[in-house]
């Protein structure tokens, strides 16, 4: 049977999201991220698992947002800003669930799947992942919350400098500043992270939860708001001459 473009397993204690648009490197639709939502919500009440992973189907974590949806043409300013809420959804939902989410990315992480990695509370990262928080660099405003997940670890400068340049970064480039936990080499990227996770799923649960609440509520107030802010910006950004521009380009090859 076919899976579904987002799916669950449940390994022992660990629950695994995936991603499942392979052919388009997982890229990620406002379907998909009511998906992941969804998923976290059941796996939050199932009492057997203690831990979540989000992870992309195949070798690559998610080149950002799918450009073949269906909706109006040209796309409009409302339709682009109910289209970001649900796309925030999902990392409201990485945020209020009390178990721990360890995003997994290997290959490709582009623009808002940079945001949905971020968003977790761990991440594990291949080597040679290509971390690419491109945004800026295409006239739009950095989305589902990067404004203020990535200040909180590299302080405010340097976030400027990352999202205004939107470069590439290796997986090392990211445990270098703080932003991944534990870096493998590819082949064993999927391995690392299941050991990682049966780790802390062996820990008290109780006190990781409360641990994580605590930690959540001193940030999850600046990032609120951010996302709030977004569902304005973004939407503007995307009618500017510029971004129109630049999109043509992508569309023409």
């Amino acid at each position: 049977m076919e899976q579904n473009v987002v799916y669950v397993e449940r390994k022992d204690n660990i629950g695994i999201i995936y991603l499942n648009q392979p052919k388009k490197k997982n890229a990620i639709s406002a379907e998909m991220m009511d998906l992941i939502a969804d998923f976290l919500h059941e796996l939050e009440q199932d009492d057997a698992v203690r831990v979540i992973i989000l992870r992309g189907a195949g070798e690559c974590f998610c080149v950002g947002g799918d450009l073949d949806q269906p909706g109006p043409k040209p796309i409009t300013s409302e339709f682009s800003r109910k289209s970001l809420r649900r796309y925030t959804r999902a990392v409201r939902a990485i945020r209020d669930t009390s178990k721990p989410v360890i995003a997994m990315a290997g290959g490709y992480a582009v623009g808002g799947a940079v945001s949905l990695m971020l968003a977790c509370d761990l991440v594990c990262v291949s080597e040679d992942a290509k971390i690419i928080p491109n945004f800026c660099k295409i006239g739009l405003v950095p989305e589902l919350g990067i404004m203020a997940t990535l200040p909180a670890v590299v302080g405010p400068q340097r976030a400027k400098e990352i999202l205004f340049m939107g470069e590439r970064m290796t997986g090392a480039d990211l445990t270098r500043l703080g932003l991944a936990n534990r870096v493998f080499p590819a082949a064993e990227l999927e391995a690392g992270t299941m050991a990682f996770a049966e780790q802390i799923a062996a820990l008290p649960t109780l006190s990781l939860k409360i641990t994580k609440g605590i930690m959540n509520s001193i940030t999850d107030g600046t990032l609120s708001a951010v996302l709030d802010a977004e569902s304005i910006g973004s939407p503007f950004c995307s009618q500017s001459e510029e971004f129109k521009a630049i999109a043509a380009k992508f569309a023409g090859g």
